[in-house]
């Protein structure tokens, strides 16, 4: 019961976050900046997330980096899982090879 009212927060969040971005002019603006890097020879998407946080609100900002935090923190933990579930299949592969 506890993970689904979890999961609803984290829902609503996360919706409220995608909300601030879409609404404020920091989507727009990013693009324009991205266009403005690109004419002039410089990297376009560096420019346009620069341009994107600095148009985000507090709320949105701080959002964003416990986002980035929960995703390094998880990102070895997800790798390693991946790889025992690729190892696990091509043991099942191999033995029912062999079976045959």
């Amino acid at each position: 019961m506890e993970a689904q009212n979890l999961r609803q927060k984290f829902k609503k969040w996360l919706a409220s976050l995608v909300h601030e971005v879409i609404h404020s002019n920091a989507g727009v603006g990013a693009g324009l900046e991205g266009i403005r890097a690109a004419l002039t020879g410089k990297n376009p998407v560096w420019a346009a997330i620069k341009a994107l946080v600095s148009g985000l609100s507090g709320k949105a900002k701080f959002g964003l980096v416990l986002l980035l935090i929960v995703a390094l923190l998880l990102g070895p933990v997800l790798l390693v899982v991946l790889l025992l579930v690729l190892l696990v299949a091509v043991i099942v592969a191999a033995v029912r090879a062999a079976a045959q």
